[in-house]
C-alpha cells in the first residue's frame, strides 16, 4: 500500500518521495484546482461538514442544489439527482426501472457496482461476452420469453481496460424488443468523451440534446479490439437462476414507478429514430473522476428524476452529500464548462502517449480514453516493471485483480490534461528502457 501525501496531479509525493504520477482518475486535474479547493473550504466553514439529515426533510443546503443545477446544465437535461456516492448509482437507477424490467443482461467485465446492483434487483441476471453484440443477441434469443422486457447494463468506458462499450450496436440489437432499456455506468466517460464531454452516448452519436456548451473535437478513432476477443472473455452463461418472485421489490405508497413510454426518461434517449425508438437509454456517473468533485449523479427529465427519488431510499434514507463535496462539484463543473481547453489538452496528451506506446511495440487503441492497460508477460514481469518505474520516480499502477482484468493483472496508466509533453516523454523513455 502506498501513502499519497499531496493532492493528485502530474507530480505528487508518495511515502516521502516525489513521483511523476500516472495513476488514478483525475483526468482533467480539477480535484486539485485552487478554485475547487477554495469552494470546498468555504462551504465547510459556512455549512459545516454536512446537513446531518436526509434530503427528504431539512437536508437540502445551497451547495447541494447548486451542484444539481450545474450537473443538469452540463448534461443539458431538465434536472439531475446528486447523491453521496457514484458507486450507488446503478442500484438507484435499477430501483426506479424495476417495474419496467423482466431480465437483465450484463457485460461480463462490468464494474463491481454494476454486478452488485443487478444482483440486488431480484431479476434474472445473465452475462454476455465483453463488448460482443452478437453474444448479447444470442442471450436475448435464448432467455427472453414473448413479451418480456430486457435491460442491458454495461460500463460506458471500462475502468481498467479503457475500452468503450459499442452502445450503438447494443441499441440496434435491442430495438426489436418492446420496452428494451440500455443503462450505462459512464463514470470514466463523463467529462472525457463527446464533443461536450457528456460521455459514451454522445461519443457514439446517440445524444441529440442541443446545448450552447463549447464543443471539443476528439480526433480520429479506431475501435478497440473487436467484440468477443478471445483474450477478454469466456462466454455468456447464466450467472444465477431466475428469481422465483414475480414482483419482489417492496412497494410503499407513492413509491411505485409506472411503465416508461418509448423514448421517455432522462433526455439521453436520443437515437436517430427519435420518438419512435424502442430503446430507452439511461446513465449514471460520478463527479469524482474527470469532473473533479465527488458524489454520484443521474441526469434526466424532471418527472423521471422525481421518480428516481421516490423509487430509491437514497433521497429519504441516506445522509445528504457533504457540503464540501457538493460545492467542489459545482465549482469544478463551472470551470469545465467555461474552459473547453481542458478537454483539448487531455485529448492531445492521450494521443501523444498512445502514439508513443505504439511506437514502442505495445498494442494500444486510438480512442480518446485516457486509460491505457498494458498486459505484457506474466504478473511477475509487470510487477517488476512497476517497481522499476517507481525506482526511477514514475508512479503507475499494477493491478493484480480488478473488474475486467485476467488472472495476470495489468499495468494501468492514466494520463491527465495537466501532464506536460516532457512528463509524457519521460514515461515513454523509461518504458523504452524496460521494454
Amino acid at each position: 500500500m502506498f501513502l499519497l501525501e499531496t493532492p493528485p496531479g502530474p507530480l505528487v509525493q508518495i511515502d516521502g518521495r516525489e513521483y511523476l504520477y500516472f495513476v488514478g482518475t483525475g483526468y482533467l486535474g480539477l480535484q486539485s484546482h485552487a478554485e475547487v479547493i477554495r469552494a470546498a473550504c468555504d462551504a465547510t466553514q459556512r455549512y459545516g461538514i454536512h446537513s446531518a439529515t436526509t434530503r427528504a426533510g431539512f437536508g437540502n443546503i445551497p451547495p447541494t442544489l447548486d451542484a444539481e443545477c450545474r450537473l443538469a446544465e452540463f448534461f443539458g437535461t431538465e434536472a439531475a439527482f446528486y447523491f453521496a456516492s457514484g458507486y450507488a448509482g446503478n442500484n438507484i437507477l435499477l430501483s426506479a426501472l424495476a417495474d419496467d424490467v423482466d431480465i437483465i443482461f450484463v457485460d461480463q467485465l462490468s464494474h463491481y457496482s454494476v454486478w452488485e446492483a443487478a444482483g440486488q434487483s431480484r431479476r434474472p441476471v445473465y452475462h454476455f461476452r465483453h463488448r460482443d453484440p452478437g453474444d448479447l443477441v444470442a442471450g436475448l434469443r435464448k432467455k427472453l420469453r414473448p413479451g418480456q422486457r430486457p435491460l442491458v447494463i454495461s460500463d460506458g468506458v471500462f475502468s481498467v481496460r479503457g475500452t468503450i462499450a459499442p452502445v450503438a450496436e447494443y441499441c440496434q440489437e435491442l430495438s426489436p424488443y418492446d420496452g428494451a432499456i440500455l443503462l450505462l455506468d459512464d463514470a470514466h466517460g463523463i467529462g472525457v468523451l463527446g464533443t461536450h464531454g457528456r460521455g459514451t452516448y454522445e461519443h457514439t452519436g446517440l445524444w441529440n440534446t442541443v446545448s450552447p456548451l463549447p464543443q471539443v473535437g476528439e480526433g480520429p478513432e479506431v475501435r478497440a479490439a473487436g467484440p468477443g476477443a478471445a483474450d477478454e472473455s469466456t462466454g455468456g452463461d447464466d450467472l444465477n437462476t431466475p428469481s422465483p418472485h414475480p414482483n419482489p421489490l417492496p412497494k410503499g405508497e407513492g413509491t411505485s414507478v409506472g411503465p416508461l413510454a418509448k423514448g421517455e426518461g432522462t433526455g439521453v434517449n436520443s437515437l436517430p429514430s427519435g420518438e419512435d425508438s424502442a430503446v430507452a437509454t439511461f446513465l449514471t456517473a460520478t463527479a469524482s473522476k474527470a469532473l473533479g468533485g465527488f458524489g454520484g449523479v443521474i441526469p434526466g427529465s424532471r418527472p423521471f428524476i422525481e421518480q428516481v427519488k421516490k423509487a430509491s431510499h437514497w433521497y429519504e434514507g441516506a445522509s445528504a452529500p457533504m457540503a464540501a463535496a457538493a460545492a467542489a462539484t459545482a465549482r469544478a463543473i463551472e470551470l469545465l464548462m467555461a474552459d473547453p481547453d481542458l478537454r483539448t489538452r487531455l485529448s492531445s496528451n492521450v494521443h501523444l502517449l498512445k502514439d508513443g506506446l505504439r511506437h514502442l511495440g505495445f498494442e494500444v487503441d486510438q480512442t480518446p480514453v485516457p486509460i491505457i492497460c498494458l498486459v505484457t508477460g506474466t504478473a511477475e514481469k509487470m510487477q517488476r516493471m512497476q517497481q522499476e518505474l517507481m525506482a526511477r520516480g514514475i508512479a503507475v499502477a499494477y493491478m493484480p485483480a480488478y473488474a475486467g482484468l485476467g488472472p495476470e493483472g495489468g499495468l494501468r496508466i492514466a494520463v491527465f490534461a495537466t501532464h506536460t509533453e516532457e512528463t509524457i516523454t519521460r514515461l515513454l523513455d523509461e518504458l523504452r528502457k524496460l521494454a
